[in-house]
């Protein structure tokens, strides 16, 4: 019989691929890109000169790097508040004992198996001037065109698609959570005189699903972050900038005008800003007061 080692250098040992690994595809990267960011560079050049705050100076200077800002937090709050809001009532459904609830599941879920580019193609279509949008409109004697071509309305065109193909996504996640809560504990609510519906929710289910929800929000929100291939595909950051999210200018500052130093400031910012975020959602989690049935 094998005798298990426990010396420490044992558990390196094992640890090592995974430790490598992090590093060199993570820490790396980020820490370089945050190296980056001082410094002034085109892509191609050797030379990278020292520039100290001057890419994040011509950053804010930058006339639309304000609606950019905008834009990005209207979608990433307009995308993951009602995805998971969509997702956790398609769970809710899915969980009781409906005939066809595994048919539910299954069409709820095929949206977020279409790869993004594919689904921002279909939904072009769909906001066209001869797509479906406009021929149902068009019963009701309004005639918007193409939605796509709208400054006010395409970016909430584009995030209305994205919570279509996340809810499915969040509904497996909250479907998993649903079914770890006890039975009993509705049946000894029951008992106890606490109603069915919204009160059994509020008391029993939500209190208990909080881990759940840290997972789903933290998640919906890097996804939201980094959405890049939809505005790609639909929009291309128009019409007039009204669909520019963070992302898609970094992007565009790196590959499109050459500037890489300042993309990796704008890279930069994003990161600090998902960094509070998040730290902000851990505290707000952490110090919620448990809700016992």
């Amino acid at each position: 019989m094998i005798r298990l080692h426990r010396s420490p250098l044992w558990l390196v040992l094992f640890l090592a691929p995974a430790i490598v690994l992090t590093i060199a595809f993570f820490y790396y990267p980020m820490g370089y890109i945050v190296w980056l960011s001082v410094h002034h560079w085109n892509g191609l050049s050797p030379q990278k000169p020292f520039a100290g705050m001057a890419e994040y100076r011509h950053l804010f200077q930058e006339p639309i790097f304000g609606l950019v800002l905008r834009n990005t937090l209207e979608f990433v709050f307009g995308t993951t508040i009602p995805g998971i809001v969509l997702g956790l009532s398609l769970a809710a459904l899915a969980n009781t004992r409906l005939p066809l609830r595994n048919l539910l599941r299954s069409i709820s879920f095929a949206p977020y198996l279409v790869s993004f580019v594919s689904a921002g193609l279909a939904w072009v279509w769909l906001a066209s001037s001869k797509g479906l949008f406009n021929q149902l409109v068009g019963l009701a004697g309004f005639h918007p065109g193409n939605l796509l071509n709208q400054p006010s309305l395409a970016l909430p065109y584009v995030i209305v698609m994205y919570v279509w193909k996340m809810a499915g996504y969040n509904m497996v996640i909250y479907l998993a959570g649903l079914q770890t809560i006890s039975r009993e504990l509705y049946e000894a609510a029951a008992l106890d005189g606490l109603s069915e519906g919204w009160t059994r929710f509020r008391s029993i289910t939500w209190p208990l699903l909080r881990e759940t929800t840290f997972f789903v929000v933290i998640i919906n929100l890097i996804f939201s972050f980094r959405a890049f291939s939809a505005i790609y595909v639909m929009t291309g950051g128009g019409p007039v900038h009204a669909t520019t999210t963070l992302v898609y200018y970094i992007w565009r500052l790196a590959f499109v005008h050459d500037n890489w130093g300042q993309a990796a400031a704008a890279s930069t910012l994003m990161l600090v800003v998902v960094l509070i975020i998040t730290g902000a959602m851990l505290r707000m989690f952490a110090t919620a007061p448990d809700q016992k049935a």
